[in-house]
């Protein structure tokens, strides 16, 4: 960047230009920090929140496979399992449903908890069983992406880094290959992008619909359906904060692309 300021020519427009991507720069790299900033703590609140509740003994004391099963089988979705994970399979996979194998897949201190955490969790997993039952095409697009989009966000830095060194070593640092793969670091972030989307909106919606089996099941009490919302709620906003960080991250780096291309032409 500093590259492209000292090359450009001086004229009011060019310092009109460079201004204009100085206060980018300068907001962008302020809202990255503090979004930054914001998530971790978040994170602390959720994973604070998810402990709390995984101490707290439902009245009904059935574990999170228990409710799971009997709401699948007051629903109709006879044909969806729930399976147990074991540590390695629970720390890739999660608590989550898988439409392919219509299977719902819970940890082992999810699994075998009667807890609001546990009972709060099963619940919304057996929501999105029902919506991916009732023909919800979200579940299954989000699921298929996840499988390609996982190590998206991870992706980036090594792309661009691998441009910077090819640069070099062919094109005597001209940044043709620098663009390239920045680019499809991009658009391999625009992947990641539509998923945090259809995390956000699949969640939510399976939030709701559990707050709504919990009550008609009477699987917890009032108090515990309020606990069950605020722990709900804490992982939308997790959701919520990841997508806008996500957007921030997007426009930094098209400011990127666009500041190497504007450099490389004035080398031309």
């Amino acid at each position: 960047m500093t590259n492209f300021l000292l090359a450009v020519d001086t004229t009011d427009n060019s310092i009109a230009i460079i201004e204009s991507v100085l206060v980018g720069v300068i907001v962008i790299v302020v809202a990255l920090a503090a979004l930054s900033l914001i998530s971790a703590v978040w994170k602390w609140v959720l994973v604070a929140r998810y402990n709390r509740y995984n101490k707290q003994q439902v009245a009904v004391n059935m574990t999170g496979s228990q409710v799971a099963e009997k709401m699948l089988e007051g629903l109709g979705l006879t044909d969806v399992k729930v399976e147990k994970l074991g540590f390695w399979k629970g720390l890739f996979l999660g608590n989550s449903y898988s439409p392919k194998k219509k299977t719902i897949r819970l940890r082992s201190n999810i699994y075998d908890k009667a807890s609001v955490t546990a009972v709060a969790l099963a619940t919304q997993k057996v929501a999105i069983a029902k919506r991916h039952h009732d023909g919800d095409k979200k579940v299954a697009v989000r699921a298929a992406l996840m499988k390609v989009g996982y190590f998206a966000p991870f992706s980036i830095l090594p792309l661009i880094v691998l441009g910077v060194i090819l640069d070099f070593a062919l094109y005597n640092g001209l940044n043709i290959f620098t663009i390239i793969l920045t680019i499809v670091s991009v658009l391999y972030f625009l992947l990641s992008f539509i998923i945090v989307i259809l995390n956000l909106k699949v969640e939510k919606q399976a939030c709701n619909s559990a707050l709504e089996f919990m009550k008609t099941t009477n699987v917890l009490t009032e108090d515990e359906i309020k606990d069950a919302k605020a722990l709900y709620k804490t992982y939308i906003t997790d959701y919520v904060i990841e997508f806008i960080y996500d957007i921030v991250y997007i426009l930094w780096t098209l400011i990127k692309v666009f500041v190497t291309v504007a450099g490389n032409k004035d080398k031309k």
